[in-house]
């Protein structure tokens, strides 16, 4: 493995196929994606058709949980191929990051992969 692999791969954070709506909003305007996957730097969604993804801008993006539970952040879309959009999270509150974290944990196969990925994010 080269170093350049080595860097690429400590970079990598696990994705976790998780179906959930995904709300977002740029602007004036509103719209709802289907969440594919998520991982502690972001996440793969479905948006509509009809929405063009803009890289340069910043969305606020909300995660429903449930009835009461939800996840808020500010991501930028990454890249957007084949009716999929990568988002990257910009910003995420404390309460947010918990809620993150606990639910990636519940759906790992091994949750002390969860603690490395915390320490290459500090």
């Amino acid at each position: 493995m080269t170093a350049q692999e080595s860097a690429s791969e400590r970079r990598h954070y696990q994705r976790i196929p998780f179906i959930a709506e995904v709300l977002m909003e740029q602007e004036e305007q509103h719209w709802s994606c289907r969440l594919l996957d998520i991982s502690l730097k972001g996440m793969l969604v479905e948006p509509p058709a009809d929405v063009n993804a803009d890289t340069g801008k910043t969305y606020s993006i909300e995660l429903v949980l449930g009835e009461d539970a939800a996840i808020k952040m500010q991501a930028k879309i990454s890249h957007a191929e084949d009716a999929h959009w990568g988002l990257e999270w910009e910003n995420i509150d404390l309460e947010g990051l918990t809620h993150l974290r606990r639910l990636l944990e519940l759906n790992m196969d091994n949750p002390e992969e969860m603690h490395r990925e915390l320490a290459e994010l500090g």
